[in-house]
């Protein structure tokens, strides 16, 4: 069998370890080349023109690529998207793709619009993704309303977009009919521009219940300590000086987090705040017990201010 040209390895090693036709055709590796090639597992078929060297392992980015290099005017869309994007609640292994035109591609969710421009598309990560708010728009089809409302906090505190263009992305894309079209509706017509992300799914679900429970506590809150550094409290209440801090093992369980932690927490105390710490286990196993605990500390920090004024 003839070897790969050693050009055809080079552009298979910016590729996740594909090569298109296209690419080995100036090459000269065509016709009986191939042909032996692919009968010696040199080169894995993929889709049509689309193969993986036989030495380079398989993974999601060279299933996601390989889709674009048989489809190259479509995008990666939907939790595929999400994933590129490391947005949460989106993990998946499966490949999806948005394309103005009907495409089947084996072993690939593949969806069609009318609703694609090139300023929906980025370029990142070596492929084409969905910019995020068109993505926020697609992903309304794959998600619950509470776990769209989370990607979407965590979107804005990202930067990835903000309200006012999630806004105008929602007008081209809501029609009667199109998946998804009402629960970016919802979603957005009840979120006001100033208020601002949360940071954290975790933190989302406590400040909507304790909402619902007639307390409105401020979200991402830079204070002042006398250090000279300002510090964010996820959840605040200014004029009562009480913050809520939701802590998560993965970013509060080092022992130099939970020193860092108490350092700032002294600082506020001596500021007159009190700060009261949730964990993510109180908040998954013991939610109901945990808001009715923040609820009762909350009507009692206000009672007692308004008894010393």
């Amino acid at each position: 069998m003839r070897p790969l040209p050693r050009a055809a390895l080079d552009i298979a090693r910016r590729q996740h370890g594909l090569i298109t036709a296209s690419d080995l055709r100036p090459l000269g590796f065509t016709g009986r080349a191939r042909s032996d090639a692919l009968a010696a597992g040199a080169l894995v078929p993929l889709h049509r023109g689309v193969y993986r060297l036989g030495s380079h392992a398989e993974s999601f980015e060279q299933r996601s690529k390989a889709a674009l290099l048989a489809a190259p005017d479509a995008v990666l869309a939907g939790p595929t998207a999400g994933r590129y994007w490391k947005l949460r609640a989106v993990w998946t292994e499966d490949v999806h793709i948005l394309a103005r035109r009907a495409i089947k591609l084996d072993l690939v969710h593949t969806h069609r619009t009318d609703l694609l421009r090139e300023t929906d598309v980025v370029e990142k990560y070596g492929v084409r993704l969905l910019a995020p708010a068109r993505l926020l728009c697609d992903l309304a089809r794959f998600l619950d309303e509470a776990e769209l409302e989370s990607v979407f906090e965590q979107m804005l505190d990202r930067r990835l977009l903000v309200v006012e263009s999630a806004r105008s992305m929602a007008r081209r894309f809501c029609r009667p009919g199109r998946p998804g079209s009402q629960e970016i509706a919802r979603l957005l017509d009840g979120r006001p521009e100033w208020l601002k992300p949360a940071g954290s799914d975790l933190e989302l679900r406590v400040w909507k219940a304790l909402v619902q429970a007639g307390h409105v506590l401020e979200r991402q809150v830079e204070i002042a300590v006398d250090d000279g550094r300002t510090v964010r409290l996820d959840l605040a209440m200014r004029e009562y000086r009480l913050a809520i801090e939701i802590d998560h093992a993965r970013y509060h369980g080092g022992r130099l987090d939970v020193q860092g932690d108490k350092r700032r927490d002294r600082q506020l105390i001596s500021q007159g705040w009190t700060v009261v710490r949730v964990t993510d286990e109180d908040i998954d196993r013991r939610f109901a017990t945990t808001m009715a605990e923040l609820v009762h500390l909350l009507d009692q920090r206000i009672a007692d201010f308004r008894s010393a004024s």
